[in-house]
């Protein structure tokens, strides 16, 4: 895959912001928010610039943590990364065709669809609580970013948590706007 632009702050591909370390402080906030939950497995869909990795390994301290990237060149970043944090377990490919046949404590969900599947994103926000469901331990938590003001999506099956509203410094996003609304987020399994 070639991106329009890949370094240390921004990763561009194909007209989109990928991922930008303008959102470096929500992820903070929302890390050092959730340190109390002390999960000792983690699941994180989504590696990107590393940014959440970082801060999960410095604020949660899982004692194993798996993280899967879909793609290919931002896979050798996790590759290196894992190689310094050893509870890191980094995986090259799609979550959702994983054998992997662990429970979590805690998943962090920050994929980026390089490949929109073209389903009607309200069943593939389902099918994903329902995979992410079976992956989780009881009593764990899916925790995702929010931007914006806007309502929090339900997920299916799940109970929904805004621990806080907040604004932060103006985030770079996909389509080159900028957002300083977010909330930490968490959702829940219902049993």
């Amino acid at each position: 895959m070639k991106f329009d632009e890949k370094n240390q702050n921004v990763i561009i591909w194909n007209g989109q912001v990928v991922m930008s370390r303008t959102e470096e402080a929500y992820f903070q906030a929302i890390f050092q928010r959730l340190a109390y939950l002390k999960p000792d497995a983690v699941l994180e869909i989504g590696y990107g610039l590393g940014i959440s990795a970082a801060l999960i390994q410095k604020h949660l301290k899982p004692t194993r943590h798996d993280i899967f990237e879909i793609e290919q060149v931002i896979y050798q970043d996790l590759v290196r990364f894992a190689e310094v944090h050893p509870s890191v377990h980094p995986y090259c490919g799609d979550w959702k065709q994983s054998a992997v046949n662990l429970r979590y404590d805690f998943i962090f969900f920050d994929p980026f669809d390089y490949m929109p599947s073209g389903q009607d994103v309200g069943e593939d926000r389902a099918h994903n609580a329902e995979r992410m469901r079976r992956l989780m331990n009881p009593g764990g938590i899916l925790c995702h970013p929010h931007f914006g003001d806007g309502d929090v999506p339900n997920l299916p099956g799940f109970t929904t948590v805004i621990i806080e509203r907040l604004k932060v410094s103006p985030i770079r996003m996909a389509d080159e706007t900028s957002c300083d609304d977010v909330a930490i987020v968490y959702h829940q399994p219902v049993n």
